[in-house]
């Protein structure tokens, strides 16, 4: 379903992870992997007459596992041989170290590396029923290293060959057709960095007894010299059904397409856009309730959260707010103090005795409110119950302009071994029903939420085992926003445990005419002739929630929508209004910069452009240019060479509203989020708020060679080459302010000589910018210093 519910897991997610969330992979043993004879060898060998460094495993087989922890280390090497060089430091059995816990027993086998003085530690997890790896994240030490040892540069194609052939290694037995590709995954995600590895991560649909299983998934990283860089496998021990189904297809379909409705909404054109520059366009979707999976055997569509069958009472059908309560008025006087914004949230939340505000922030230029200071603030109690991890936190986000409550959360954030203490055994015997729990709900959005009864209307509830969550989905000109939704969680003894307001779209940013080209009917048999029904096997349950509780888990035989009868992921594309053209729904930055700039055509530079343009350091304008002989400010340079470490730059940062990294680089300015990230490179000098850094002033070809040497870290070096001397096959030698700079950047081919001079008062343009900026990216892995840390976002 398109409800964003907000679940909060404990375990920190890894990047692979967090796109995997995006597919809703889930966790299910599978294959067994077979065991290695090789043994695991340790890093540091003892000197002569010191002891030996202890083996951490055994061939010891606890209760219930079926296989030993050498064992399991030795499956880790098998597919990882690299591995050999790190030491192994742990291997744990079962650790009770994750939120929600597992469904199945595993192996945790810890690794160090070690390089003098510095070490770095990371885990790797096996199967300990089935032998299988299901995780490995190798290291930024070893693949640093890999990178400035390979001159291998694969092409995308070359590098998922590689990726399906180390599947067949993790999976032995696997069959050709017992899987399905989801493709690159990074191609939702933004682009490829310039600076930095190229890495691809693979994601890959599993069958179980043929047919395509949403609780069997792999991802699988590969960089671009093919090296396998990391490996999850997402499993689950829930029981699957027969594969065989009690009512056929045709029915299925038939049943599909009387329930099958679409509607009109607004769509961003640009999901990984800020909030400031986002556009939206007119789209068909459709229904939440007409995308719902049907249950194989009996027809019913049920909730693909908790298995449960959807019935009338928790698809509300866009029910209008009624309630009593006051509607939200925004504050209208000075900016609110911490105070003012923590007395607003116990006003509108029920505070438990005993927590204590011990920290609050104001922050400038977050999503919710690119233009206002927003006030982050959170409550712990620590003479709070140890049964608690953390004891339970509360936070909250207030506007500190409007006095609007972004969140609220109460987090009950308990060990998995710890005795669960419920706030209903703190509020003995007080009990809501679901009537009183929607009522709290609607109460809430009417005064917390801007325009709340002409903007919003109940469309959903999602009931869990202890909650109520309350979604209400938000219309402008009568036409839902997507995406533009509030999430009330309500607990079953009547404390509000959870609000979550995300109000995005501006009236500016909507189309100027809300009339589609497209009609209705048009609209919905596009839809019914393009979406199949799946037979597969989809996943429900086995999440946590803010009260601390665990969803049950479990597999159901059932006919999914989707466009590709080769994907259990079909709903993922909506119908354009006014062209017809099926969109991505959640397309990004990616897919506005691969078509080429319209203006660079037979330019000498033509080919450095595209490829500053592919990995997002370029971006064109809205009618695809860049101008290529533009010349370029300071300002422009500092963004060209931050989003060439991360081109996604733009859309995550946030600052404290106080913030001055020059005198005139403050929280406001556009070259803030660059300058911070150069800062952090230590391509820049450390912020100094009395000095300025000019970024406005037009960039000259020596200053553009004082820079480089900066980011190379080659300053001490520049500054023995003093004399004309130095640039002796340059005319304008004498010219030349920062002759060590510039003779080092001609050494390095960064900036060639133009017809014998260095020209160093000549304005760098768009398109030289783009040429230096390819070189500098081809001289990763050949410098003692470009690049050969991690990155640091």
């Amino acid at each position: 379903m398109s409800f964003q519910i907000r679940f909060k897991m404990m375990t920190a997610k890894a990047a692979s992870a967090a796109m995997a969330a995006l597919l809703l992979a889930s966790q299910t043993p599978g294959f067994a992997g077979s065991v290695s004879a090789a043994q695991a060898e340790q890093v540091t060998e003892a000197a002569p007459g010191e002891n030996e460094q202890l083996d951490m495993t055994s061939n010891d087989v606890p209760e219930g596992a079926k296989i030993s922890s050498k064992q399991a280390s030795e499956n880790i090497l098998k597919l990882f041989p690299m591995l050999k060089k790190a030491t192994i430091t742990s291997a744990q059995f079962d650790p009770n170290n994750r939120f929600p816990p597992l469904e199945y027993k595993t192996w945790d086998i810890g690794f160090q590396i070690t390089e003098g003085n510095h070490s770095m530690g990371f885990n790797a997890s096996v199967h300990a029923g089935t032998g299988e790896v299901l995780s490995v994240h190798m290291p930024s030490d070893l693949l640093d290293k890999q990178l400035s040892d390979s001159e291998v540069k694969l092409t995308k194609d070359e590098v998922e060959e590689q990726a399906v052939a180390f599947l067949y290694k993790a999976i032995p037995g696997l069959k050709e057709d017992a899987y399905a590709t989801l493709g690159d995954l990074y191609q939702t995600a933004g682009q490829q960095s310039l600076f930095g590895r190229t890495e691809y991560q693979f994601a890959y649909q599993l069958k179980h007894d043929g047919l395509l299983s949403e609780a069997e998934t792999v991802y699988i990283s590969v960089d671009q010299s093919g090296l396998v860089t990391g490996y999850s496998r997402m499993t689950t021990a829930a029981e699957y059904p027969s594969s065989k189904p009690a009512v056929p297809a045709e029915k299925a379909r038939q049943q599909f397409e009387e329930q099958f409705d679409v509607e009109l909404a607004y769509i961003k054109k640009n999901s990984l856009s800020s909030k400031q520059g986002q556009q939206y366009y007119l789209g068909y979707m459709p229904k939440d309730s007409s995308m719902v999976p049907l249950e194989a055997n009996t027809l019913e569509r049920f909730n693909a959260m908790t298995g449960k069958a959807i019935t009338e009472d928790t698809v509300q059908q866009d029910k209008p707010l009624k309630g009593s309560a006051a509607a939200f008025v925004p504050a209208n006087g000075q900016r609110l103090n911490a105070k003012q914004a923590e007395n607003l949230v116990k006003k509108n939340f029920d505070i438990p005795e005993g927590y204590k505000l011990d920290y609050s922030q104001l922050n400038k230029g977050s999503y919710w409110s690119p233009n206002n200071q927003v006030w982050s603030l959170s409550w712990s109690n620590r003479n709070a119950n140890m049964s608690y991890m953390f004891m339970r936190d509360i936070s909250a986000q207030v506007d500190a302009t409007t006095g609007q409550i972004y969140s609220y959360s109460l987090y009950q954030r308990m060990s998995p071994d710890a005795a669960e203490e419920k706030l209903a055994e703190e509020k003995e015997g007080k009990s809501v029903t679901r009537t009183q729990a929607e009522k709290l709900a609607i109460h809430s959005v009417i005064a917390l939420v801007p325009d709340a009864t002409e903007q919003f209307k109940l469309s959903s509830v999602l009931e869990v085992e202890d909650a109520r969550t309350f979604i209400f989905q938000r219309y402008l000109n009568g036409i839902a926003v997507k995406d533009d939704l509030v999430q009330v969680q309500v607990l079953k003894d009547g404390t509000i445990s959870e609000f979550y307001a995300n109000l995005a779209a501006t009236p500016e940013q909507l189309p100027a005419s809300k009339e589609p080209a497209i009609s209705y009917e048009e609209a919905k048999a596009a839809y019914l002739e393009e979406f199949k029904l799946v037979l597969a096997y989809s996943r429900y349950g086995g999440h946590g929630t803010s009260s601390g509780q665990v969803t049950p888990s479990g597999i159901n035989l059932a006919y999914m929508p989707t466009r590709d009868d080769k994907s259990i992921y079909g709903s993922y594309e909506v119908l354009d209004a006014n062209t017809g053209e099926w969109m991505s729904l959640y397309s990004t930055s990616s897919t506005a910069v691969q078509a080429a700039p319209s203006d660079i055509a037979g330019h000498v530079a033509e080919e450095a452009i595209l490829n500053m343009n592919k990995h997002g350091v370029l971006i064109p304008d809205e009618q695809g240019r860049v101008f290529p002989d533009r010349v370029i400010t300071r300002g422009d340079w500092f963004n060209y060479l931050a989003r060439a470490v991360n081109p996604n730059l733009d859309l995550y940062y946030t600052v404290n509203g106080n913030d001055k990294l020059y005198a005139d680089i403050t929280a406001e300015s556009p070259y803030y989020p660059a300058v911070r990230t150069l800062i952090d490179q230590r391509w820049l000098a450390g912020n100094d708020p009395e000095v300025n850094l000019n970024p406005q002033e037009e960039m000259t070809r020596e200053e553009l060679a004082v820079l480089l040497v900066r980011i190379l870290r080659y300053e001490k070096l520049a500054g023995f080459y003093t004399l004309p001397s130095d640039l002796p096959n340059l005319v304008d030698a004498n010219a030349v302010t920062n002759k060590g700079a510039v003779s080092l950047s001609m050494k390095l081919g960064l900036l060639p000589s133009i017809e014998g001079r260095f020209m160093p008062a000549r304005k760098v343009t768009v398109a030289e910018a783009a040429q230096v900026l390819e070189l500098l990216a081809q001289l990763q892995g050949k410098t003692d210093t470009f690049m050969t840390g991690s990155r640091l976002y």
